[in-house]
């Protein structure tokens, strides 16, 4: 299921970086070079500085372990951290940890995924769920990379982290039971329609404004209404005074 590739050693010429500063770093990356530090085993930080070129094909070949020549002398070290500008494509400044061949080291290992799984004949694909595994491992026993092969795998099937077969003696650091990948059932999402409301009358501007005309002269007419009544107890001004009522003559 899984297959493991042995790192490889890398050579990386140096130089000593002197002096330290923004500015410098500047003029060294204009003459085609970046910097970067050693440190480690109880040793002096020593800044450094490395053809760009040689850093990359370093770097993005997925090695660990360099050989890193300064000043006549080689050290063995690891590539510890990769800091690249703010578009994360070209790389400004690696940091090197000097390592003893004898002492484990925790690394992060990138996966790589072989082979079609059988679940993909019942429409099923390949979800992965991490792209690396963290190792404690000998230096010189760290894989540029672990290869799974997922040929096997049927509907539903799942790898977990504990099913990798490891460089010997190395130590894994992830969750045994974490989940690296697996095959899953394709399934389309349907869209949720949300109910709409009936369709509405279309609006007729003649009509309103006969029944906004309607509806005045019904108001028109209340207000006319209340008012006859309210004359009936006070005439309006300059209307005769209606005659007075006789009185009843009393019985003898």
């Amino acid at each position: 299921m899984v297959a493991l590739s042995t790192g490889a050693r890398r050579t990386l010429e140096a130089e000593i970086r002197q002096p330290v500063g923004g500015r410098h770093v500047v003029r060294l990356r204009r003459a085609g070079k970046l910097p970067g530090v050693v440190y480690g085993l109880g040793r002096e930080t020593v800044a450094i500085s490395m053809p760009a070129n040689q850093v990359d094909q370093v770097v993005h070949s997925g090695a660990h372990l360099v050989d890193l020549q300064v000043a006549g002398q080689t050290e063995h070290v690891l590539i510890q951290q990769v800091q690249y500008d703010h578009l994360q494509t070209n790389i400004t400044h690696v940091d090197f940890l000097r390592i003893d061949p004898t002492q484990k080291v925790r690394v992060k290992v990138p996966l790589e995924f072989r082979g079609t799984p059988k679940g993909a004949k019942e429409g099923g694909i390949l979800e992965t769920q991490i792209a690396e595994l963290e190792l404690e491992v000998l230096p010189l026993e760290i894989p540029d990379v672990i290869r799974v092969h997922v040929e096997h795998l049927e509907m539903h099937g799942i790898v977990h982290a504990r099913e990798i077969a490891l460089p010997s003696g190395a130590r894994l650091i992830n969750p045994a039971d974490q989940i690296v990948c697996q095959v899953r059932i394709v399934k389309e999402v349907e869209a949720v329609v949300e109910a709409q409301p009936g369709p509405t009358e279309p609006e007729v501007i003649g009509r309103k404004a006969a029944e906004e005309g309607s509806e005045a002269e019904t108001a028109e007419s209340a207000a006319g209404g209340k008012g006859q009544a309210a004359g009936a107890k006070a005439p309006a001004a300059g209307a005769k005074p209606a005659p007075a009522a006789k009185a009843a003559a009393p019985k003898k």
